[in-house]
Formats: structure tokens, sequence, C-alpha cells
């Protein structure tokens, strides 16, 4: 009895096994992105080294050299990831349909949790201060997160959420400026004896050996506190639209 030869599956195939490789490269050129990332986050781009990346994603040097040239090449795709990530994370705050300042301030702590959480985007952000970035919003963190910042705070002054008197750019720039800082407060050192802030209405008082330290999110909260009175109306009191400046 003759029996039918078992038919190969799509990545048995000549075919499939191109596609097998290219899943492969792909997983590896991700790898090295993520490596890099770590590495540029921890040491810097002037400290980084080729070896140090390559043994991080356990890849050898010639993978490495397959996929980048040279370490600038690395940073550059590192710069692009961050960028590609924290700007998918702000045009779905971007579609909601709330007050545009309120849209503004989510962006502000999504990317906070962000430079908090995520090493690609901080690493992103680090090279942009140490390597000369072109004005390119795919590659520019700073300038990416400005420009979702100054458009939809100008969807802000049309709406009525942003007091007619406030300039949109330095809003803009004001909100960005909250975004970096906060980042790093945490990490400084805290003197006990400044540690009698009180917490915002709608935080718990904190005790215990962590109560000197606060999250990059809940400093970005306190400086909103006090700059929401001169940036936009209290709720429930709309005011006339006006013109973006």
């Amino acid at each position: 009895m003759r029996q039918d030869k078992q038919q190969p599956n799509d990545k048995e195939r000549p075919g499939g096994r191109v596609v097998v490789k290219q899943e492969r490269s792909e997983r590896t050129r991700r790898n090295l992105i993520r490596a890099a990332s770590t590495v540029f986050d921890q040491s810097g781009y002037e400290r980084a080294t080729l070896s140090s990346i390559s043994e991080r994603a356990q890849v050898t040097k010639g993978a490495l050299f397959f996929h980048f040239a040279a370490k600038s090449d690395l940073a550059r795709a590192v710069q692009a990831e961050a960028c590609a990530t924290s700007a998918a994370a702000l045009v779905r705050l971007a579609r909601r349909e709330t007050p545009a300042f309120e849209i503004a301030t989510a962006m502000a702590h999504t990317l906070v949790g962000l430079l908090e959480t995520d090493v690609t985007v901080r690493a992103g952000a680090r090279l942009t201060q140490e390597i000369r970035t072109p004005d390119d919003p795919s590659i520019h963190c700073r300038l990416n997160w400005l420009g979702a910042l100054h458009r939809t705070l100008s969807r802000a002054r049309n709406d009525g959420s942003l007091l007619p008197d406030v300039d949109v750019r330095a809003a803009a720039v004001l909100m960005l400026s909250m975004i970096t800082g906060t980042t790093a407060l945490p990490r400084l050192p805290t003197d006990p004896s400044s540690s009698s802030t009180p917490p915002l209405p709608h935080q718990p008082r904190r005790s215990g050996p962590h109560s000197l330290r606060e999250t990059g999110d809940q400093w970005l909260t306190r400086m909103l506190h006090l700059t929401r009175p001169a940036l936009s109306p209290c709720r429930g009191t709309p005011r006339q639209p006006g013109r973006a400046r």
C-alpha cells in the first residue's frame, strides 16, 4: 500500500527557510537594541563599548557588525526605538475626547512613567543630550515630546482648558522641563532635615525608611499642582476659547 509523502510545512520549504532566517535576524537586531539601551543608560555613550553590548546581548561581534557598522548606528537605532515607543503612547492619549489640558498632563505623566520604567526610552532621551542629534522628531526624543505637548496645548487654547493669556510655547517647554527634571529627583540624596514637606491633599501621608523618597510621577504631581492655576482655569469653569500663539 503506497504511503503519501509527508508534505513539508511552510517553514521547511525553501522560501520558509528564508522567512525563518529573517525572523532570527530581526530578533537579534531587537536584542542588540535592548542591550545597547541598557549599556547606554548605565554608562553613557562615550563609555559604552561594542564589546559590552555584544556580551550583554549574548551575540558575537560579527553578528553585531552585521546589523550595525558602528556604535553611532546603534545609538541612532536606540533613539529611533525610544521615539517610536513614546510617540505611540502619546498618539493614543491624543485621541481622548477630554479637555486638551488634561490630555497634556496625562502625556506628562505617561512620559515620566516611560522614563522610569522603559530603559530604551530612558537611553534614547539620554543620548539626545550626549551626542549631536538632528532636529528630527523620529530620533530626537525631546523634540518629539515637545511637538506633541505644543499641539495638545494649542488644542487646549481652542477648547478653553488653557488660560487665554498663556503662551503655548512656553507652557509646552515648562511641561517638558518638568518631565525631564522630575525623573532625576528620586535619585538625589534626601536630606532628613527637609523631610517635613506635607503630601498633597489626595496623597496619603507616608512613614518609614522610604518616606523621604518620591517617584518621578509623584514629583510631577506636586509640580503640576503648583503650576496648574497659572495655566488652566478651575475645573467646571469653562472660558472663551482663544487663539493659540
